[in-house]
This record gives C-alpha cells, structure tokens and sequence, in this order.
C-alpha cells in the first residue's frame, strides 16, 4: 500500500479532509499520511501519459501510485454510510455540454430520419392518414394523395395543399400559389 502525505494545502482542502476522516484523534500536518485505499479510483494516477513530438502517447505504469492535487479521503468502509461514499463525478465545461448536446441531437435526427423514409407510394397511402394533424382533410385516389386545409371563415377556400404523387413527387400550393414541387 502506498502512503503519501498529502497535507501540503490550502485550509479549505484541509478542511475537507479533516471532515472526511473524521478522527478526533487525527492532527493534521505537512508529515500526516492517509492510505491510498480510501481514495476513489478517480483520484488515483495509475500510470503517466506523454505525447511524443509524433503525436503518439507514451503510457508508462507507475510503480508508486499518487493521488491528484484534489483529491481527498472518501471510502472508509468501517463509517456510516454519510461519511464513506464515492465522490460525484466532477461537472463538464459548457462547450462540452453544447458539443454532447449536439451529438444527441445529430443522432436523434439520424435515426428520426432512418425511421420515418417512405419507400412506396404504398407504404405512404397505408400510413398518412394517421399522421395528418387536426383541419387537415384529404383525398386519396391510385395516382395521389391530396391534404388540404380549408378556410370556412368566409368563403370556403383551399389555403394550403400537399398533392403526393405515385412516383413520391410531392406539389405544395399556398393561396393557388404553386410554392414547391420535389421529388
């Protein structure tokens, strides 16, 4: 077992690691030492890491372990439970949050898009009915599928159309307007 000491800090780490002990026969000083088994393996450097001129990385073991500059006495097995736990994981910067929020969103959207591809004109006429939201009404021929929205506030009249042909053409019309044709 390794046995370092570890009392070259500030107070306020001092202090975190005289609650964390929790002796009252324990006296803090730069000659104290706490064994390395009551720290989280996240505060243990096992082995050392460089990065040659090459952009390789050279992994060496160490032979004597050390703990990071801020670690701190958390697994006392003997406790209760309160005192001896494993330390919550430290908290990501804000562009590391953006950067896997991103990430969640770009494979959310690519499975959303595997998962909603209409192969068939088929497949469609089966299974648009279903998706149309409320006010859309539509007819359904061999050719096409027509959706519109009606304005009856006054006179009766188409304001939006999507007219989807067999061959997966679509035509979007707004006010008699022809916007898009896509295949």
């Amino acid at each position: 077992m390794s046995r370092r000491s570890l009392f070259r800090r500030m107070q306020l780490e001092k202090n975190q690691w005289v609650k964390s002990i929790n002796r009252t026969d324990f006296i803090p000083s730069s000659s104290a030492v706490v064994c390395i088994k009551h720290f989280s393996s996240q505060f243990i450097i096992k082995e050392d890491r460089i990065v040659r001129d090459d952009s390789s990385e050279l992994v060496a073991p160490r032979k004597i372990w050390k703990v990071t500059n801020d670690a701190y006495p958390s697994i006392f097995p003997n406790q209760f439970s309160h005192l001896s736990h494993e330390p919550s994981t430290g908290r990501n910067s804000p562009y590391e949050r953006i950067t896997a929020l991103k990430l969640r969103y770009d494979q959310k959207f690519a499975e959303w898009s595997t998962n909603d591809t209409v192969n068939s004109f088929e497949i469609f006429q089966e299974t648009y009915a279903k998706k149309l939201g409320d006010g859309w009404l539509n007819i359904r021929t061999d050719n096409f599928v027509l959706c519109y929205r009606l304005d009856i506030n006054q006179c009766p009249s188409i304001v939006v159309s999507i007219k989807i042909y067999k061959d997966l053409t679509i035509e979007i019309w707004h006010d008699s307007v022809l916007l898009k044709t896509k295949s």
